[in-house]
């Protein structure tokens, strides 16, 4: 005789990714206070913040401030009990796909706790005075983030190529 299969108790729900809208910035700075990562600077650049959403609303989230050719990779940030089931991966993941797109050449971010989490993206350390001068400009390199956090990179595109000499 046939019987169906069991369906396992431990069942997900669908996760959506977009791009932030200004509704989302309470659920966000929420999530980030939470999770004690700073919010200087989350206000002003929120329009380059994705989320992973749930039907029961926002589980993560992840900016990337762009300066000049660079961008900073920041606030990322999936709730506890959503943490283990690749969300985090996914939003790394768009943030990088849409700096590329964006025309980044390089994505640095600061953390004081995940920089083994990163590595597995391609994000290398480096150091501190490595950072482009245009990044300086945010406010986690002002100082919303502890100088003993660990700084890395990873390239998103390669170098343009040097415009050929006319004859």
């Amino acid at each position: 005789m046939y019987a169906p299969s069991v369906m396992s108790s431990r069942t997900y729900p669908t996760v959506i990714m977009r791009r932030a809208r200004p509704e989302d910035l309470p659920v966000v700075r929420g999530l980030l206070s939470g999770a004690e990562l700073p919010l200087a600077g989350v206000d002003e650049h929120f329009e380059a913040f994705m989320v992973a959403v749930t039907a029961g609303g926002v589980v993560g989230a992840v900016g990337v401030e762009k300066y000049g050719e660079y961008g900073l990779l920041r606030s990322a940030v999936v709730v506890p009990e959503s943490r283990g089931r690749g969300i985090g991966a996914l939003l790394t993941l768009r943030a990088l796909e849409t700096s590329r797109t964006r025309g980044v050449r390089a994505v640095y971010l600061l953390t004081t706790t995940a920089a083994d989490y990163f590595t597995r993206f391609g994000f290398r350390r480096i150091a501190r005075e490595d950072v482009p001068q245009e990044l300086w400009q945010s406010a986690e390199l002002k100082g919303a983030c502890p100088e003993s956090a660990t700084v890395m990179m990873v390239e998103t595109a390669p170098p343009a190529e040097p415009e050929p000499k006319r004859k």
